[in-house]
């Protein structure tokens, strides 16, 4: 399996979910069922996390077509989280920096982005 596969799969199962699902809920059943595949194709799993992490909108430029990518983004932050992929703290970090100069999400995400980040430091 490869990146592309992975996010494809990935969509449909997110795609496949009730509407009326949490976000919360969302991302804890996406980090179960990549839970397994982080042990047997962590590559791969790093790999998908980090594009969907990379998604990089200004706040000034938001709208509704951007809403799923953010949502994907969180799930992926959830999913690093969770997974303890240490190898995604550069890309944590980034995106960190990226809220803070205003490139991206808006300032009150911050401290959402610094949990993250902080639960990856240990």
């Amino acid at each position: 399996m490869n990146k592309d596969e992975l996010l494809r799969q990935l969509e449909e199962t997110l795609q496949g979910l009730p509407e009326r699902m949490s976000g919360n809920e969302a991302s804890d059943i996406v980090t179960d069922w990549l839970r397994p595949l982080a042990f047997t194709n962590r590559r791969v799993v790093i790999e998908t996390m980090r594009d969907l992490i990379s998604h990089r909108v200004p706040p000034s430029e938001f709208g509704p077509e951007y809403a799923i990518p953010e949502s994907r983004m969180w799930v992926a932050l959830h999913v690093a989280e969770a997974l303890n992929l240490q190898e995604l703290r550069p890309d944590v970090e980034s995106l960190l920096e990226d809220t803070r100069a205003g490139k991206t999400l808006l300032p009150v995400y911050e401290k959402s982005i610094m949990r993250y980040l902080k639960t990856l430091s240990k």
